[in-house]
């Protein structure tokens, strides 16, 4: 009853804080609604979606992903492979910053360091670990070596490596660049209200076409009920965080459609280091335990993806011969009682509270864990408390996700290589084929290994693997916005319905 209290009076205070008689939306604006808010604006320091998409407005990279993870032109205008270590790299002429610093060669040589300078705490940094450095040519032209061949190189690139300003950051200071920032991209900063707005504003001098929009407001609106009546009634023109079960009123309301972008792959990550799951036996009987298709059927219509390993099913490189673990509590006692937990165990069981129908994943994952003996005491966490006891390592059992990109190098790496994150496990084997997957050129060839890892990890469960949610955006009738695999709102794209 609280609860329900609870979203009908977030529900009016949205309307209280659209809706104002007499007051028509500015056609040249663009209201787009998040479920939390921005941590900083730098694109360097933060991995939160909803912060890195307010962040891609401000901020361009070398290139611009694809769906099928090549590349596309975007600062960077013609490229080319020297030999299986060096991409020589060319810019386009004339491209500034929104201060009328120029983006040259030295911009970039001084970016490249920047995410690789300790005080930054890039949280990209193992991302792009595998580049040794960046040698300027010229004025527009330079060098990009990498320590081994490096397949997926260019698709990181165009992600995680934003090219940002030298002589506003040794002016200001990186502090003052996250919440004051300066970019290249096609929008600038004009004001951010922390709790409420961040509000961008066209960049007239960008490179590129210029976006149709002349203001994105970025707001916060945590609760899902909220930014669905805001999208029906015409007081947002985008929304992110759609339950599963509100999409079908988004489509009955006749103002507003879905559209696609990436897929969320939530998963049960275990603290291997520690007892009981330093025993695979019974990391694999938590496996067992999970009913998927009963969650996928309740909770996400038959519309989720069930997942067999860590690489998502719509991934290069998943294995195709692997088969989800199927709901079998009696063999998953059975390994608790071979790993000598007879009778059962109890784990604290983590999860954080901003995720999209989180509180029901968390108890119906943890129905099926009972059923197999596994009792849990669930710990709902907010955003910042979560992620610091993630880094912590103070977590047990916790649900985490990771989007379903088309590279598997982009979070395969990061989650599971002893030399990104080491947060909760470490596999040699599993470190030796990482590092060989990103340097194999042949794509037949490299798919052999991501298969093999895909194997691997599926034996040894660090995590027990889930399902992927195809995510969407609501969009409003008169906005023209379609999604990307790759889940950020990046709201150059967007222009107004005709």
């Amino acid at each position: 009853m609280k609860r329900s209290f609870a979203i009908v009076l977030t529900v009016v205070m949205l309307f209280a804080l659209f809706v104002s008689p007499g007051l028509a939306r500015d056609t040249d604006e663009l209201i787009v609604l998040q479920e939390s808010e921005v941590v900083g604006l730098d694109l360097m320091r933060s991995s939160l979606q909803n912060t890195m998409s307010v962040c891609y407005n401000l901020h361009d990279t070398l290139f611009f992903p694809q769906e099928d993870a090549s590349v596309k032109p975007a600062l960077a205008e013609k490229w080319e492979k020297i030999d299986d270590l060096t991409w020589k790299i060319t810019l386009r002429k004339g491209v500034k910053f929104h201060n009328g610093e120029p983006v040259n060669a030295e911009a970039v040589k001084f970016s490249f360091d920047r995410i690789f300078n300790p005080e930054i705490k890039c949280p990209h940094k193992g991302k792009l670990s595998a580049f040794k450095e960046v040698v300027v040519l010229d004025d527009l032209s330079f060098k990009i070596m990498t320590n081994d061949p490096f397949a997926p190189g260019l698709y990181i690139l165009g992600i995680y490596f934003p090219i940002v300003p030298p002589k506003y950051i040794q002016e200001v200071g990186d502090k003052k660049f996250n919440t004051s920032p300066i970019g290249c991209g096609p929008y600038r900063l004009k004001k951010w209200m922390r709790g409420e707005s961040v509000i961008l504003e066209r960049f007239e001098g960008y490179y590129g076409p210029k976006p149709y929009y002349k203001t994105v407001v970025f707001k916060t609106v945590p609760e899902p009920a909220a930014r669905i009546a805001a999208l029906i009634t015409g007081e947002a023109d985008v929304i992110s965080g759609v339950p599963v079960h509100k999409r079908t009123e988004i489509e009955a309301s006749g103002k507003a459609y879905l559209s696609s972008q990436m897929g969320v792959m939530p998963y049960l990550g275990l603290n291997t280091y520690k007892a009981p799951f330093d025993d695979v036996r019974v990391r694999q009987a938590v496996n067992y335990a999970i009913n998927r298709e009963l969650i996928n059927k309740a909770l996400f219509g038959d519309k989720a993806i069930i997942c067999k390993g860590p690489i998502s099913p719509r991934t290069f490189g998943s294995d195709p011969g692997l088969k989800p673990y199927p709901f079998d509590p009696a063999k998953a006692k059975a390994l608790l009682a071979e790993a000598g937990y007879e009778n059962g165990i109890e784990v604290r069981f983590a999860y954080p509270t901003y995720m999209s129908q989180i509180q029901e994943q968390a108890e119906a994952i943890a129905a099926g864990l009972a059923d197999a003996g596994i009792k849990t005491k669930l710990e709902p966490f907010e955003r910042a408390v979560m992620w610091q006891r993630y880094k912590a390592k103070k977590h047990q059992m916790y649900i985490y996700w990771w989007d379903d990109a088309p590279e598997p190098d982009r979070y395969m790496y990061s989650l599971f290589h002893s030399q990104s994150r080491d947060y909760y496990y470490k596999n040699p084997t599993v470190d030796v084929l990482l590092d060989l997957g990103r340097t194999i050129l042949d794509r037949n060839e490299r798919a052999k290994v991501y298969n093999k890892i895909d194997q691997v990890l599926y034996e040894d469960c660090p995590w027990a693997y889930l399902y992927v949610i195809p995510e969407v955006f609501g969009v409003s009738n008169k906005v023209f916005y379609e999604g990307n695999r790759d889940g950020f709102l990046n709201m150059r794209w967007a222009k107004p319905k005709n």
